[in-house]
């Protein structure tokens, strides 16, 4: 053997590599404050900057109804937009490594913006193309704004997964608060303006400009020194996880000096021939410091002189025959960086794959939570939401259950700030609870000449239910899954559980066209009309001086 090379980590990075919580490992510095919140806050507006475009085209259901009649305009644009989202967060995990944080975030923030004053300027407010041209056009744009916001999503859940829980938390609730927003504004802007295509138009723009605040925010906040603070230990944790000690025992020199200056890791220095005072050879390996001993208790610090004490631990590697011939011993005398592997090296995609498969192995009943969360949730919203009859309420009908459904997903993802440590099995077993929404929803709108279940009440009950566990049930686990793993795997865990939110979606929405098909195409409106019998009439009395009164009779 020409070579010999072992490799030491540190015990939190294995403790993070098997997926065991990392909340008990103390940061090396206290974190700057976060004065203002300021940071949470611009977490927030993010949360619902990368979703606003995506409900400002569900939320203008009576624009579209109105503009393509006997439509599935709103199915469509939500598998569309589903299946764009789907393509970008495989994308995005493929190139998490080649691209930071800021980049991916930009390119999303750009195509999202540029693509909403499109539709905003050329598709709604000029509305020049025919019909089945402008349906396509509305359809390639959501699908466009979904891989620019997906983007964004994701790159967003990697980057908080790096910092403290509470702004994971903010990033949802901010998602949550993009639906109560344009929900609010497109009540507005509806009762403002009569005219459907002018109040769209108005809707679209008001995105618009908080679009624009946000890139704004998002610029600042990238530069605050929390989120250096936090990103810089990232860095340092991946550089120790890539750590591997070289030796060739030919040699008798340090083989790399130091690019750090962290004393917590070394490179084996040949010694031979190996020192022995008790009269006893050693075919071990000899750590001159106890903490890169791999039955080290604890770590001494190194001598300023730069020379190695004597050794004081000794790993066996060789049978008790072995032991009578002399070995060469090694000591820790300096620390060396391995540079990482080039993402586009088959090393580099491969440690890569074997990483995320890690994550998920650590993270996947969180991973299965959302999933159903969300499976539930697409099932029926916004598509069968959108087809509840109410013969009060008529076309605001589908406003109001999305209202509700938006509020009441903002309080639940609020709710989960609270701090209850949720079980893994309470998780799943109400991710399962909610599949029994399908059912009661559906039947608030199926037979369409007759619904099942009559009222306005239990939709607008069903769609409460729906909102508060969706913002509750689907933020919890993606709060806690980061904590799960090391943090140089975070990012990592951000990343899969967004693939795993965006899964559910997708089936969601495909269950959703399963859905409508039992609804069956629309029969007009299922209000009965009752015909009112004519009332029997009394006939006219006639008084003559006589006192004597005759009653005519119709002849």
């Amino acid at each position: 053997m020409n070579e010999l090379g072992r490799g030491y980590a540190r015990i939190e990075a294995m403790r993070g590599a098997r997926g065991e919580p990392m909340g008990s490992v103390p940061e090396p510095s206290p974190p700057p404050p976060d004065k203002y919140n300021s940071v949470y806050f611009t977490l927030f507006v993010s949360g619902a900057a990368f979703l606003l475009p995506f409900n400002s085209f569900i939320m203008a259901v009576d624009y579209f109804q109105h503009h393509y009649p006997n439509s599935t305009i709103m199915f469509d644009m939500s598998t569309v937009y589903i299946a764009s989202a789907c393509v970008a967060v495989v994308i995005n995990n493929l190139l998490v490594d080649l691209f930071t944080y800021n980049t991916r975030i930009t390119f999303g923030i750009l195509l999202s913006l540029a693509t909403m004053i499109f539709v905003a300027v050329c598709n709604i407010g000029w509305d020049g193309f025919p019909n089945n041209v402008s349906y396509t056009i509305n359809l390639v744009a959501i699908g466009v704004v979904a891989f620019g916001c997906t983007v964004q999503q994701a790159s967003y859940y990697g980057f908080t997964g790096c910092l403290p829980p509470r702004y994971t938390q903010a990033v949802m609730a901010g998602e949550s608060a993009a639906g109560f927003w344009v929900s609010l504004d497109r009540i507005m802007t509806k009762f403002e303006f009569s005219e459907p295509q002018r109040s769209t138009f108005m809707f679209f723009t008001f995105s618009i400009l908080i679009l624009l605040g946000h890139s704004v925010l998002h610029h600042l906040m990238m530069r605050h020194p929390l989120v250096l603070h936090y990103l810089r230990l990232t860095v340092e944790s991946r550089h120790r996880r890539r750590i591997q000690l070289h030796l060739n025992p030919t040699e008798d020199a340090t083989l790399m000096e130091s690019e750090a200056g962290d004393a917590t890791y070394g490179v084996l220095k040949l010694q031979s021939p190996a020192p022995s005072n008790t009269g006893e050879t050693d075919n071990a390996f000899s750590f001159a410091n106890p903490v890169y001993s791999p039955t080290a208790s604890g770590p001494e610090p190194r001598s300023s002189s730069g020379a190695s004490p004597p050794p004081s631990a000794s790993q066996p590697s060789a049978s008790p025959s072995a032991l009578q011939t002399p070995r060469p011993s090694y000591k820790v005398e300096d620390v060396v960086f391995e540079p990482p592997d080039r993402p586009t090296s088959w090393r580099g995609f491969k440690r890569s794959v074997q990483a995320r498969w890690s994550v998920a192995r650590a993270i996947y009943p969180y991973m299965v939570s959302i999933g159903l969360v969300y499976f539930t949730t697409l099932s029926l919203y916004p598509g069968i939401a959108s087809e509840v009859p109410s013969c009060r309420l008529g076309s605001w009908m589908a406003i109001v259950l999305m209202s509700s459904f938006n509020f009441f997903d903002l309080i639940g993802k609020f709710a989960a700030a609270w701090p209850y440590e949720w079980s893994r099995s309470q998780l799943l077993m109400a991710s399962g609870l909610r599949l029994l929404l399908v059912p009661l929803l559906l039947l608030c709108a199926a037979p369409r000449h007759s619904p099942h279940i009559i009222g306005d009440i239990y939709p607008i009950m069903f769609s409460v239910i729906l909102g508060f566990s969706n913002g509750l049930f689907g933020s919890v686990p993606m709060i806690m899954a980061p904590s799960r793993v090391g943090r140089e795997h975070r990012e990592i865990a951000g990343n899969m559980m967004t693939l795993s939110y965006n899964g559910g979606l997708l089936s969601g929405t495909l269950v959703s066209y399963l859905l409508l098909n039992m609804l069956g195409p629309p029969t007009g409106s299922p209000c009965r009309i009752y015909p009112t019998p004519p009332l029997p009439t009394l006939p006219p009395i006639i008084t003559t001086p006589s006192n004597i009164t005759f009653i005519t009779t119709p002849h």
